[in-house]
């Protein structure tokens, strides 16, 4: 096979990919109903706090914590005070589908924690994925909304 050829071969695979990405990218944005953005959450400082990456003084971590499930803690940067994440999550899910994500900006107060609970309390179920948004009030997490999801490959 010529060169030329390889070449042609290589520029359709990354133009298939590029097209493919932007459609997934998309149909996903679509299908959240939910009308909860980081803007209307925004958080106003004079100061940026070193290390910072959640609302100007915060430090999000998630670490794996044993079991196939993921744990994390919010870390006040200023009071050096430790908020944990509400639950563990499972990695993902006996498919290897339904993996664990966390949202957070900078400027927002608003954090979307996204999973299967690893260890629900008796009022959950421990089946199905489902989008979690909390409002970092006072340093506390405050849960304001809750989605249930249907997993195919994507965040609804």
């Amino acid at each position: 096979m010529a060169i030329g050829d390889k070449m042609k071969i290589f520029k359709y695979a990354i133009l298939s990919f590029l097209l493919f990405s932007f459609g997934y990218t998309n149909a996903n944005q679509n299908k959240t109903n939910t009308n909860l953005n980081f803007a209307d959450f925004s958080v106003e400082t004079k100061a940026k706090i070193k290390n910072a990456n959640f609302a100007y003084e915060y430090l999000v971590k998630v670490y794996g914590c044993g079991g196939g499930a993921v744990c994390g803690e919010i870390r006040n940067l200023l009071s050096n005070t430790v908020i944990a994440l509400p639950n563990a999550y499972l990695i993902e899910d006996e498919n290897g589908e339904n993996g664990f994500s966390i949202e957070y900006y900078l400027d927002s107060s608003l954090i979307i924690i996204s999973g299967i609970l690893a260890d629900p309390d008796v009022s959950e179920s421990k089946e199905g994925y489902k989008r979690r948004y909390y409002n970092l009030i006072n340093n506390k997490l405050k849960l304001i909304h809750v989605e249930n999801s249907h997993y195919d490959g994507g965040l609804d």
